[in-house]
């Protein structure tokens, strides 16, 4: 895939590197849909080198090892298919199955569980918190994260909405965020032309930039605070079920902020709730 080659050549564009992490770089680019399912070995072979030598060419380029730039390459790989593409891709090899598809979505979760910062939600959360406004930039299946994370962020009392409508919409709503507030995003499989342009509008503005990616994408550049997700689904999408978890995780730890605030708010909904008769407790 051209995309991948031209991204591994600009990153040894920009480093001193050693011959054994060219090779191993260069194997990725010539076969990207190889590496992104291999095991380190298996690329070692491929590229002439040692095991170790895999290793050190992830961190040579900023990853932390074989596996998470592998989750890279593949995230990388899958975004670069069109949908139909995609799912003629997962038909052929037999996958999509009800059983097979849940085993996918627990192999992902145990995969962020090992790469999920808990600073790093944390400071999200923090951010969050102490922001006037938060706006949530979010289309396609991921306006099901996007929801979750803002209504459940309203219910512990903090202003947070979430923007999912036409680009025109979102431009009105990016323009009413003032310094000090936040913005929110996903950049995951494909992402709508507009949310780059409408982030860097924002940042000029100096309002602070959350992303939740699948790889470091410009946009995922352009945050104050990353969290990157696996997303590889068996079905004809992304997967959208870490984003799903990492926005339930955001939620918990905005809850842990304030705590007593977080109780007084969540008493003050229950009353309504009962009050109006919204919610069956039945």
């Amino acid at each position: 895939m051209k995309i991948i080659a031209t991204w591994l050549e600009h990153l040894m564009s920009q480093r001193r590197l050693s011959p054994g992490t060219r090779s191993v770089l260069k194997a990725i680019a010539n076969d990207p849909e190889m590496a992104s399912y291999c095991s380190a070995a298996a690329l070692a072979e491929v590229a002439g080198v040692n095991v170790a030598t895999v290793v050190r060419a992830a961190q040579a380029i900023d990853f932390t090892g074989w596996s998470e730039l592998s989750t890279e390459i593949r995230n990388r790989f899958l975004s670069s298919l069109d949908a139909d593409k995609h799912f003629v891709r997962n038909t052929e090899a037999g996958m999509g199955q009800p059983g097979t598809s849940i085993g996918k979505d627990i192999e992902l979760l145990g995969l962020l569980a090992e790469s999920l910062s808990e600073e790093s939600v944390t400071t999200i959360a923090m951010m969050i918190a102490k922001a006037p406004t938060t706006t949530i930039l979010a289309t396609g299946a991921y306006v099901a994260p996007g929801i979750i994370l803002a209504h459940n962020a309203q219910g512990l009392g903090y202003n947070v909405s979430l923007s999912d409508g036409a680009a025109t919409r979102m431009i009105n709503d990016v323009r009413r965020l003032k310094p000090g507030d936040c913005l929110i995003t996903f950049s995951i499989w494909k992402t709508s032309a507009s949310i780059l342009p409408l982030c860097e509008i924002a940042k000029e503005r100096g309002v602070h930039l959350i992303v939740i990616a699948d790889q470091h994408s410009q946009l995922a550049e352009l945050a104050d605070q990353l969290i990157l997700v696996p997303s590889e689904g068996l079905g004809p999408m992304a997967s959208v079920t870490c984003a799903v978890s990492v926005a339930q995780c955001i939620v918990g730890a905005i809850a842990n902020v304030d705590t007593a605030r977080s109780a007084a708010m969540l008493e003050e909904l229950q009353s309504m709730w009962s009050r109006t008769q919204a919610v069956s407790s039945d």
